[in-house]
């Protein structure tokens, strides 16, 4: 019986720092100037995407965590495991198809502004052959992002989400989990040792605790009771579960065993989950308003439905459309930009002649790993998925900014 190095700072801290000597932690940087000074998209990172209706969460997830990350990873060419399970809730695959093709088409030509209804047709009539050839021109591209994305849509339940969390982990790796009896490999029913059998022992924490030592691909690692390691085949890998309208799956307590069971993806296995989560109250609630009085921005509890969510992320960002919610000050503007125009149609404003409204603010709610509290303009195509960080309020740039927007882009 001898004295422990504690189990934990060995196998989870000191492993990390490890992998880092041997250059094996790779971040995918955010694509979004700026606020990719606050995040990174990293293993292990649970992110809760929440807003009003029509502000753009979902969006956002997919420019953010799907198609910003795969157009750098091609310029880069990462060697990395990199997927995307992802439970489209509300639309069917086709049409985040439609979507992300219209995003591709206005990354490769920023004046062409191809929105997915109309390329489905459901918009000004049939697509021209302008517009066929366009789209049919990311042929090759699309089928490459598909290998990584798996989309899930139609009907969709908690089970079925925890069913494809285990899988993936088992298909991408192995896992050792303990029990009070012994340890069991994967999904294994039959205990591969036993700690009655070993009789190994060592104080931990001034206890006397039961270990088993093994060995998997040349790594030696112990188990102690109620314990757990998992070795992914890949030493980078990615693997996102991403959900769009998580509230559609149930009640608060579906919800809240749902985000508890993303959590445990997060830690037993190093997934990252992310959540879009519809707001919790009318921006106009009267209990809003005696908290936070006259600021309607997101706050942290906003989540719909489920506290737990917002306990559990690392991760929280609210998304804000000021222009609906009338968010302006007196001279038009919300954070120094102008989103109400006073005047004539030069006046600088974020409406698109047509009345299009062209601002968001990201507002980072929570964030575990970094500061929070930071709020970010944003230029938003709806159009076409594509979100940009507006320079400073004040800064002559914004000129640029305005005149595109007055041109209706």
């Amino acid at each position: 019986m001898g004295m422990a190095i504690n189990q934990k700072y060995e196998s989870g801290f000191i492993a990390q720092v490890d992998a880092s000597q041997r250059g094996e932690v790779v971040s995918i940087e955010f694509p979004l100037e700026r606020i990719n000074k606050v995040i990174n998209i990293l293993p292990s990172r649970y992110t809760l995407l929440t807003g009003a209706t029509g502000s753009g969460k979902t969006s956002l997830m997919d420019f953010g965590w799907i198609l910003g990350p795969w157009s750098t990873m091609q310029k880069l060419d990462l060697d990395i495991h990199w997927e995307v399970n992802y439970f489209s809730l509300e639309r069917k695959a086709m049409f985040k198809h439609a979507k992300w093709v219209s995003w591709m088409i206005y990354r490769d030509n920023a004046d062409i502004l191809l929105s997915s209804d109309q390329i489905l047709g459901w918009e000004n009539g049939p697509l021209n052959s302008e517009g066929y050839k366009l789209v049919r021109s990311y042929d090759d591209e699309m089928p490459r992002l598909l290998e990584h994305v798996r989309i899930y849509d139609g009907k969709v339940s908690g089970k079925t989400i925890k069913r494809v969390i285990k899988k993936r982990a088992l298909d991408l790796g192995t896992f050792f989990k303990s029990d009070e009896i012994g340890v069991i490999m994967d999904d294994q029913l039959v205990y591969i040792e036993r700690f009655e059998d070993k009789g190994l022992t060592e104080i931990v924490n001034k206890i006397e605790s039961p270990y088993i030592e093994l060995e998997w691909e040349g790594k030696k690692f112990k188990l102690y009771q109620e314990d757990h390691r998992y070795f992914p085949k890949h030493p980078r890998t990615f693997v996102f579960f991403a959900i769009d309208g998580i509230n559609l799956l149930g009640d608060k307590d579906v919800l809240d065993d749902i985000s508890m069971a993303l959590s445990d993806a997060r830690d037993l296995f190093g997934f990252s989950p992310i959540v879009v989560s519809q707001q919790n109250r009318a921006m106009g609630d009267i209990s809003r308003m005696k908290t936070h009085g006259a600021d309607l921005s997101p706050q942290i509890e906003d989540a719909f439905k489920s506290s737990q969510m917002g306990f559990d992320c690392d991760l929280m960002i609210g998304l804000f459309d000021a222009y609906t919610y009338k968010a302006w000050d007196k001279d038009g503007k919300y954070g120094g930009y102008c989103i109400n125009p006073l005047g004539s149609e030069s006046t600088p404003s974020m409406l698109t002649p047509g009345g299009i409204n062209r601002f968001r603010s990201a507002h980072i709610l929570k964030n575990t790993f970094g500061p929070k509290g930071m709020k970010f303009g944003m230029k938003f195509l709806g159009e076409c998925n594509h979100f940009e960080t507006l320079p400073y309020p004040d800064d002559i740039f914004m000129e640029n900014i305005y005149s595109d927007i007055r041109k209706g882009i």
